[in-house]
């Protein structure tokens, strides 16, 4: 496939604005070096012209060609060259297209444009079988590439960790049609509970999970079309209806077990990368270690959906473990599968020494008085680990791992006094609006930005206007910046952030900010959503109430709501509560959906009788729960709306 130039991309160069540096061309120091010294502030004797002292993809960029690649997507020449690499080119370390890999002698890879692999080793009586996708349209692709490979029965499934869980069920499904019943889900002692509780996508704070799993849809190419410039290519994730068979053989470090005739031994103890709960599995008498610890590109040290801190000394760790048992085979739930020890051990080497050098220059960095934004550019890999195959920048960027070092270490405090407190960002842009002589004047310096080929810079002054007055002109000036730095990224996540984002400014998309729960994990964890909606609660209309509430389910289950002056307690057990309550009702689970997703007004619940009366009145129940916002406006909020029309024509009922 042969990259296709974009003409209209290449405007005539401004001369007289901004001196330029070649940022393609690099420069020594950034090549070499690890923290670029931050140059001698400005005098009143330096010349008024503003030179790119720190290099991004996304400033000096107006020669930055861009090429058009697979479905009319718009990238870089360096994401084209990586697309356009062989299937088998030793440069590549992900798949990109369907591919069914005979690793070795009944050892396969399938591989898809997804961001996840599946594997499979064939035993004495049948097949063993590492991840099974990200959704039901996973399992099904994985499945067939299965069978067109080999027809022996499944006896085992093993989940490397709770992200790659919902093809399963349609593999047991095709299984039990032909016959095979008997096969061991195997996995962490924690991935159904975490399955359970967030999908497994857990948040410091479970409470904002469905933010966080609204964030993921942003990151994974959701909100992309099929086709043309904006379109997805690689890493694409697309939620579907769940297909989780929950682990029926838990398993713990260290663990051996036989299936097959296949001697698997069990790590699960150290192993740390995007989640604590992984499945490393060693097969000592093939020599095969399968894993979610090598990753086909730079792995996210921070990922901008959010999450739990990844600590690169843990990943360190984990590949370690990997260099002990010297595989002769490797298969890895996001990297190609290699076969031949010599060239593992140079892939791990390269694994570590990518993770320890960013992690290592980070910390230099801020012992020399850096902050997080200083970091995003003094931490530069150097050619040897730029070059690497395995620490390609296409999944994530470097330029966002190191700040979250030292967020991790420091929180948001940078130590610089004037960022301790800070204006509101709607006053912000106010001010600086003024400041920079009123809207007209930032919106020409946005679109001389935008020209010059400084698209970073274009965005943040758009921003500043958009924030101050949300016209049609104002978020398309944002979006055409946005777009821009889109095609010139090799990261698909920031891809997908900067699109979407232009999209919706656009009013092609809308982008739902908190995913609502699903039904099955609220009914089946009733006490942790019930918990979940006390941080709901209006400080201001609840600052002189004392109310007790129990919440009695039909399923014996109950538990309490205290309001008291603004804070709300959860009370796990009702039969200890500091006192009697104030009102009592009673629903079935899947009414508390309706209330926790604000599908139904509580008080319409209470007039028709789905939600009971059982001590204290109605007015009293209703006074209680009118003392919490909704999070959930599916009137108002075009996202919600467009979701729930979805849901209606699929299933006849919202969430």
């Amino acid at each position: 496939m042969t990259g296709k130039r974009d003409e209209c991309c290449d405007p005539p160069r401004a001369t007289n604005v901004i001196a330029r540096r070649n940022v393609l061309a690099g420069s020594a120091t950034v090549a070499a070096a690890s923290v670029v010294a931050a140059p001698d502030p400005a005098t009143a004797q330096q010349q008024t012209a503003i030179a790119h002292t720190f290099p991004s993809p996304y400033m000096n960029a107006a020669r930055t060609r861009v090429v058009t690649i697979a479905k009319g997507a718009m990238v870089s020449e360096e994401t084209a060259a990586y697309w356009n690499l062989p299937v088998d080119s030793p440069q590549r370390a992900s798949y990109d297209a369907d591919i069914v890999v005979n690793v070795a002698p009944g050892v396969w890879t399938f591989g898809t444009e997804s961001i996840v692999n599946c594997h499979a080793v064939a035993g004495q009586d049948g097949v063993i079988v590492y991840d099974t996708g990200d959704n039901l349209k996973d399992g099904e692709k994985f499945y067939g590439m299965l069978r067109r490979a080999t027809n022996a029965p499944i006896r085992a499934i093993i989940y490397s960790h709770e992200h790659y869980v919902n093809g399963a069920k349609y593999f047991v499904d095709e299984e039990a049609r032909r016959g095979n019943t008997d096969i061991k889900i195997v996995g962490h002692p924690n991935t159904n509970e975490s399955v359970a509780r967030t999908g497994g996508l857990s948040a410091a704070h479970p409470e904002v999970s469905t933010v966080l799993y609204a964030r993921s849809v942003e990151q994974f190419n959701f909100y992309l079309p099929e086709e043309g410039p904006d379109s997805r290519f690689k890493n694409t994730i697309v939620p579907q209806a769940a297909g989780f068979v929950p682990v029926n053989t838990p398993i713990q470090d260290k663990q051996e077990l036989t299936i097959a005739g296949i001697r698997l031994v069990f790590y699960t103890g150290g192993v740390g990368t995007d989640t604590e709960n992984q499945t490393l599995v060693w097969m000592p008498d093939r020599k095969i270690v399968m894993n979610n610890v090598i990753w086909g590109m730079y792995p996210n040290i921070y990922s901008a959906r959010g999450g739990r801190y990844r600590d690169p000394g843990g990943w360190i760790a984990s590949v370690e473990i990997i260099k002990q048992l010297k595989p002769d085979i490797l298969l890895s739930t996001h990297s190609t599968s290699l076969a031949g020890a010599d060239q593992i051990m140079q892939r791990l080497q390269d694994y570590q020494d990518g993770l320890a050098f960013v992690r290592d220059q980070s910390l230099k960095g801020i012992l020399l008085g850096q902050g997080p934004d200083e970091l995003r550019y003094s931490v530069q890999m150097p050619e040897r680990l730029k070059n690497s195959p395995i620490l390609v920048q296409n999944y994530g960027e470097v330029s966002l791992m190191a700040p979250r070092i030292f967020n991790a270490i420091f929180g948001q405090f940078d130590r610089n006094a004037a960022n301790l407190h800070k204006l509101h960002p709607t006053e912000e842009a106010e001010r600086m609006i003024v400041a920079m002589g009123g809207a007209e004047a930032v919106r020409t310096k946005a679109r001389q930005a935008h020209e010059d080929g400084d698209y970073l810079w274009a965005g943040q002054l758009a921003d500043y206007l958009v924030k101050t007055d949300n016209s049609a002109a104002n978020r398309q000036l944002k979006a055409e910046a946005l777009r821009q730095m889109a095609y010139r990224t090799l990261s698909t996540n920031t891809r997908s952030w900067l699109l979407s984002q232009a999209r919706e400014l656009e009013g092609k998309v809308s982008i739902v900010k908190s995913v609502p729960a699903q039904p099955a994990a609220v009914e089946t964890n009733l006490a942790d959503y019930v918990n979940y909606y006390r941080v709901r609660v209006s400080a201001e209309r609840s600052k002189d109430t004392d109310m007790l509430m129990t919440l009695a389910f039909e399923d014996g289950r109950s538990f309490g709501l205290h309001v008291r002056r603004s804070v709300v307690d959860f009370v796990q057990d009702v039969t200890k509560a500091r006192r009697a309550a104030d009102v009592t009702v009673r629903m079935k689970p899947e009414t508390w959906t309706l209330v926790f997703n604000n599908v139904a007004d509580p008080a319409a619940l209470i007039d028709k009788g789905d939600i009971g009366i059982t001590t204290g009145d109605a007015a009293r129940a209703k006074a209680f729960f009118a003392l919490f916002d909704a999070v959930y406006d599916w009137v108002n909020d075009p996202a919600l709306v467009a979701l729930g029309t979805m849901l209606q024509a699929t299933t006849h009922s919202r969430p």
